[in-house]
């Protein structure tokens, strides 16, 4: 069996045991659960290891080897915050999003073909690994945003949403850890921005030429930018506290879909076909 498919599997049993987790909620079940998360994580990054090895190069060179690298910074993100916030059943969440990152590499094709020229750069090696951060942290803030819009409606109370200790799934100002994700992931999505103009200096003479993959980004960029801003903004337009939450985690939801746009649903369209960034067309 593929390194691959034992960090799927594990990945499912994580996902499982968090949701007991929640139903026992005992020390144990939470142990566990983190436990093989971690395991599912230090498979992923073996594999990482492994095929840079054998690759001669580091493992994301095509869409393949950045959705595994991808699942892996997912966890890493995901293994961070759960020792800081101690996030529950995110976490069966958080595994089943890797997995799916993982699942949806295995449909691509895996095989090693030497690399172009630009791409053997350091200020690659930098842009990749700072977007690949700052993309798992917004994996993680979907996640929140989600179960944060999934269970407010049956959060009876104030005081029990705001109760750190109580068991179940009812958040605790989940809608506060989202935007400190987005804090977290923001300055690595700049610095991905910044890395990736120097490289496209060094390699093609321009810092940025507005191709599709640069444009997309740039768009992400912006959706982030304003998600973090618009908190300034809401209580000056009379919006009050419980609406303005609700407002900022569906912009997240819609966020993230733009940042998979730019990292994935570029390949497939035909006006993208030409750009260098785009990884269908290595």
């Amino acid at each position: 069996m593929s390194i691959i498919n034992v960090t799927l599997i594990i990945y499912i049993i994580a996902s499982v045991v968090y949701i007991a987790r929640e139903v026992w909620w005992s020390i144990a079940t939470k142990w566990v659960a983190l436990g093989l998360f971690i395991l599912g994580f230090c498979f992923n990054l073996t594999w990482l290891i492994k095929r840079s090895i054998e690759a001669g190069h580091p493992p994301f060179s095509n869409l393949y080897e950045s959705l595994i690298f991808y699942a892996c910074c997912t966890a890493l993100v995901y293994i961070v915050f759960e020792f800081i916030y101690n996030f529950r059943i995110v976490g069966a969440l958080a595994a089943v999003l890797a997995m799916l990152i993982l699942l949806y590499a295995t449909l691509q094709d895996p095989s090693i073909r030497p690399i172009m020229p630009a791409l053997k750069s350091n200020w690659m090696l930098a842009h990749v690994i700072t977007y690949m951060i700052g993309y798992g942290a917004f994996g993680i803030s979907f996640i929140t945003s989600l179960i944060f819009l999934a269970v407010k409606p049956f959060a009876k109370n104030k005081k029990r949403n705001e109760d750190e200790q109580g068991k179940g799934i009812l958040p605790r100002n989940f809608d506060k850890l989202s935007y400190k994700l987005v804090a977290f992931g923001f300055p690595f999505l700049t610095l991905g921005m910044v890395t990736g103009a120097v490289w496209a200096k060094k390699a093609w003479g321009d810092y940025w030429s507005w191709d599709p993959k640069e444009t997309w980004s740039l768009i992400t960029w912006l959706a982030y930018l304003v998600y973090l801003h618009t908190p300034l903004i809401l209580p000056k337009m009379n919006i009050n506290k419980s609406k303005a939450a609700v407002m900022l985690a569906i912009w997240l939801l819609v966020s993230f879909g733009i940042v998979n746009f730019t990292f994935v649903g570029l390949n497939y369209l035909p006006s993208a076909a030409d750009s260098e960034h785009i990884y269908g067309s290595q």
